[in-house]
């Protein structure tokens, strides 16, 4: 049986004021079903209230999101911002890994509007790119003091590849073999990958010494896999759990965090003021298409939630391109 704190976790964001978790910048847990269960809301299958719902978040997002309690540049209000990035920046990637996953599937099977399908897949690798730039936007000194120590605790190797919701996607992200999109929208797939791949390696960079060549070595001398004891590591640390949630409390807890990380950046700023002075940035980082990434942020988070609530991705048009 659920409890009620459970339900609220699994229903969809509210209309005004912040309305996650009990404060601003906490957290709630995300519930996935486990691998290969898929997440996407069947066309036509949203219910009223649900269909309601993902109405007034884009409507939300055409006005523009609101804000909340800005950080300080104190310590313990730049760390609480901080890790609230890095758990639920990945809870969004693990739901947008999920729907790669089953748009993937799809495409390998051929089933479905094939044109439309490829333009999914490419927004939602412009998404995840995202949300590299989010969870990876703390100050050098926290994530060495705070978050970087907090995952030698769980494993000394701990590492992404132990996600349960990443193997669907590896080979999308390592480039080894392209899916078979159609011809016409392959460039632009591509091109979005690239940019996630140089995203990773310039955060990598950023927040850890030699973080290039570390990431650089790991992909090359493959992953460290095989024990089913370390995905549910990976699970408990990033306040993951596993269980039988349907497509549409799926696409609910996306778009509770997706309104949480829009309010966080509209008050906030991705380089928070209060952060400064601010790191130096790798040169991947300094790369054009990087910076119009950071400012396709929100918007690219929103155009995700209309794909997944079985809408067009310009259902969400009008929201504002700078925050």
């Amino acid at each position: 049986m659920r409890t009620s704190s459970t339900r609220a976790a699994l229903d969809f964001p509210g209309q005004t004021g912040w309305d996650f978790g009990d404060y601003p910048y906490a957290l709630e847990p995300l519930t996935l079903p486990a691998p290969p269960v898929p997440v996407t809301v069947a066309p036509g299958s949203l219910t009223g209230e649900a269909r309601d719902a993902v109405d007034r978040f884009l409507d939300e997002a055409r006005r523009g999101f609101g804000t909340t309690d800005p950080v300080t540049p104190d310590a313990p209000s730049l760390e609480q911002l901080f890790w609230f990035r890095w758990i639920i920046g990945h809870h969004v990637s693990f739901a947008i890994w999920r729907l790669l996953a089953d748009t993937l599937a799809g495409i390998n099977a051929g089933t479905g509007d094939q044109d439309a399908a490829a333009v999914r897949l490419t927004e939602y690798v412009r998404a995840y790119s995202g949300m590299l730039l989010y969870t990876g936007s703390s100050t050098r000194a926290i994530y060495q003091r705070t978050i970087r120590p907090s995952m030698y605790r769980q494993h000394t190797k701990f590492s992404g590849t132990w996600a349960p919701d990443y193997p669907a996607v590896r080979s999308l992200f390592r480039g080894r073999r392209p899916p078979p999109v159609v011809p016409a929208r392959e460039p632009e797939l591509l091109r979005e990958i690239a940019l996630t791949n140089r995203i990773h390696l310039g955060v990598a960079s950023q927040l850890v010494d030699q973080g290039r060549s570390l990431l650089q070595r790991s992909v090359q001398e493959g992953d460290i896999g095989g024990h089913r004891a370390w995905g549910s590591v990976f699970d408990c640390y990033f306040l993951t759990l596993r269980g039988p949630v349907t497509p549409q409390e799926a696409l609910a807890q996306l778009l509770r965090r997706q309104r949480a990380v829009a309010i966080d950046l509209t008050t906030n700023g991705l380089h928070p003021e209060a952060a400064r002075p601010h790191d130096p940035v790798p040169e991947e980082l300094c790369d054009p298409a990087v910076s119009a990434c950071e400012k396709d942020l929100i918007p690219a988070l929103v155009r995700t939630a209309a794909l997944a609530a079985g809408q067009s991705p310009g259902a969400g048009s009008g929201t504002p391109a700078a925050w």
